[in-house]
């Protein structure tokens, strides 16, 4: 009998739990259990294993570093472009939205995980509530997730990797480099021991940007404005976009809080889980200020010649600087992503196994086909779509919608299950999850139909390149 049901069962008798509680096991999953607490005993990786890895060394400080940057990535360098389109006005509104969301829903999240100790991440939670066929549906949605993820990270780092080669070489030899690094470093097993080149990649990217804020308020014009003569910023405080591209501007902002839904497995390598919510405060408070800072002073000094990803509008030898000091950054931001997406396959098949955190071949092999293999369609997706804001916005509609609003929702009702008008504040709360529910739905449906569709007319304009070509 596993660890995991031996203290399920131990808890059973002191912690009797209702109907609701119960999970609806397919027949050719393996058992997994779900209970009402959260003592160490009953965490998916256990602490003190003899032989076993430590997968549990996560303390508050850590944590905090491995939020911020597991959302301080891609998404930052698209929301000048994005302000650029709806105006800094309704851009600074959905900013705030998206981020109290986000902040609200992970917390909901947690409070979900806690109560169920047993899962690990929101596919354990739709497990719970719906069954099989929901975990099926969740699964996939959270492996695309961050294989688009991490293509976008890849077309970020050949980007700056051939502008440090003045231009040379072919666009997909460098999206290459960039994905056989990433597969390399996410083959490190545990977050704990990632925690350093995180911090790394974090610095990397906040000072590139940081670097690019400073440069365009030196700078005599923005790099993408002509080089002579009188020219019009054209800074909007309201944009009028049409629906179609208004949309997709409002999920690049979204996307910059995409990465909420991997929270849930970070909970699950901290040393004291209980901690998660301090973290969670700090690290995205810290992230809004910067994306509302960061944002703004691009758009307000380039304006109508704002460029996409953003370390390019200082143009010049500060342009290279950037995308030099940022490639730490795109590393270790596309190497979180496979991690995190393979982490979830390697508990998936080894869950109640010895094997899960044994040093046995069989943990190997099945790590490093997941990081490998996760890592490969990668790739494949990012030279399929090598366009950085289409990518971010195809993210944000088909994944984080669903992933990060939609899901965590649905979570928040279920704990109020049966209890939903217990009094005014619960009511209050369970219609904010409607609310959620059915907004989320729409950006979903309708930001992937108008997100493709911008995709299909950029290709029959001529206006991007095609897939899988040099350029």
């Amino acid at each position: 009998m596993s660890d995991l049901k031996m203290a399920t069962e131990n808890a059973s008798e002191k912690l009797p739990t209702s109907p609701e509680h119960s999970i609806r096991q397919g027949e050719a999953e393996p058992t997994m259990t779900y209970f009402m607490a959260s003592d160490d005993d009953r965490e998916v990786f256990k602490v003190g294993d003899a032989g076993a890895s430590q997968f549990r060394a996560l303390g508050l400080f850590r944590t905090v570093i491995v939020l911020v940057k597991l959302c301080f990535a891609t998404g930052v360098l698209s929301i000048p472009s994005a302000l650029g389109v709806v105006g800094y006005g309704p851009g600074l509104v959905l900013l705030a939205l998206w981020s109290a969301l986000t902040i609200y829903y992970s917390y909901v999240a947690y409070q979900f995980r806690m109560k169920f100790a047993g899962v690990h991440n929101i596919v354990d939670a739709a497990m719970v509530m719906g069954g099989p066929i929901a975990r099926e549906v969740t699964s996939a949605l959270f492996l695309l997730t961050w294989i688009l993820c991490t293509g976008s990270g890849f077309i970020g780092l050949s980007q700056g990797l051939k502008i440090l080669a003045n231009g040379r070489g072919c666009t997909i030899v460098w999206t290459l480099v960039a994905a056989i690094a990433t597969g390399v470093l996410s083959s490190i097993r545990t977050l704990g021991k990632l925690a350093i080149l995180t911090w790394i990649g974090f610095g990397s990217i906040f000072t590139a940007v940081f670097i690019v804020v400073v440069g365009v308020t030196t700078v005599d014009r923005p790099a993408a404005a002509p080089p002579t003569g009188p020219y019009e910023l054209g800074v909007l405080a309201v944009g009028h976009p049409t629906f179609v591209a208004g949309l997709v501007a409002a999920l690049n902002l979204f996307s910059g809080f995409g990465s909420t839904s991997t929270f849930m497995p970070v909970i699950a390598e901290m040393k004291v889980p209980r901690q998660f919510p301090k973290a969670l405060f700090i690290s995205q408070g810290f992230l809004v200020a910067c994306y509302i800072s960061f944002g703004m002073v691009i758009y307000l000094y380039c304006g109508q010649y704002i460029t996409s990803p953003s370390l390019a509008n200082a143009g010049g030898t500060l342009e290279k600087i950037a995308y030099g000091i940022s490639i730490p950054g795109f590393m270790m931001t596309s190497t979180l992503w496979v991690h995190v997406a393979a982490k979830f396959l390697l508990v998936r098949i080894l869950r109640d196994s010895k094997h899960l955190q044994d040093n046995s071949l069989v943990h190997w092999a099945t790590w490093l086909s997941s990081t490998i293999g996760l890592t490969v369609l990668s790739f494949i997706l990012a030279e399929a779509i090598p366009f950085f804001n289409y990518i971010l916005g195809l993210i944000g509609s088909l994944c984080c919608s669903p992933t990060c609003l939609v899901i965590p929702a649905i979570m928040g009702l279920y704990l109020h299950k049966g209890n939903y008008f217990a009094s005014k504040g619960v009511t209050a709360l369970c219609a904010l999850h409607c609310v959620t529910i059915v907004g989320g739905t729409f950006m979903a449906i309708a930001g992937t139909y108008t997100t493709i569709q911008s995709i299909v007319d950029a290709y029959a304009s001529g206006g991007v390149a095609g897939a899988f070509t040099c350029s």
